[in-house]
């Protein structure tokens, strides 16, 4: 005489199974989500970082007194366009999706006071593999001398306007590194890793977490402020 399974047994069966999976998926998914936000951030640092070459070794790094005399698309046109295909320009937010002027939040869950969108300082465009690159001008007015001084920050939504929209998640930082034609890199490359680790926590900015994902090898480990 064959002996089958209970109904009994195969409802214990059947919530160890499901507790199994309550308890696995959701890592699973994390990890998933964690690895593909590296990948894209590699490839958005690899794109932007091949433009800025290309663009730096035919015409150079421009002065910052040039480029905030020339304005900020004249200078994105001369600089940037020829050597990035744009799928976008994003004058207004919601061209690109963002449903409000400040749609970023920083990775300790404060509302950045960045406006992403602001055509007369910087230029903010969408690209066909679905980022948004947000490039600054290049200059700000030193209130004490006077002198205009280099920004050379770069912003990218790896995953365009969808949300979080958050530092650290989607959102990263980069620099230009214009001495010897440096290209893009990380932002906060220059600082320590107590001062990295600092900014890219869950009580920090999250503006160096790009280059705290570059310093683990690429990985995003456990003290990451993930989400």
């Amino acid at each position: 005489m064959k002996k089958g399974f209970t109904l009994a047994e195969v409802l214990i069966t059947l919530g160890i199974i499901g507790i199994v999976a309550a308890i696995t998926i959701p890592g699973l998914i994390a990890k998933y989500q964690k690895d593909a936000a590296v990948t894209k951030l590699k490839r958005a640092i690899s794109v932007i970082n091949q433009a800025y070459k290309l663009s730096y070794d035919e015409v150079g790094e421009l002065p910052a007194e040039v480029s905030k005399d020339l304005g900020s698309r004249e200078y994105f046109d001369t600089y940037w366009a020829p050597y990035i295909k744009i799928h976008n320009y994003c004058d207004m937010n919601y061209i690109c999706g963002y449903n409000s002027l400040q749609p970023y939040t920083q990775a300790n869950n404060v509302k950045s006071s960045w406006y992403p969108i602001e055509p007369r300082l910087r230029t903010t465009f969408s690209t066909p593999d679905g980022f948004i690159y947000v490039i600054l001008l290049g200059t700000w007015v030193d209130v004490d001398g006077g002198a205009k001084k280099a920004l050379y920050q770069i912003f990218v939504d790896i995953n365009g306007s969808e949300k979080p929209n958050k530092f650290g998640t989607d959102v990263f930082f980069l620099s230009r590194v214009p001495e010897d034609g440096g290209g893009v890199r990380p932002y906060c490359y220059e600082k320590s890793d107590a001062e990295v680790n600092e900014n890219c926590s869950r009580t920090g900015v999250g503006e160096c977490c790009a280059e705290k994902i570059k310093r683990s090898g690429w990985k995003i480990t456990n003290d990451y402020p993930w989400k």
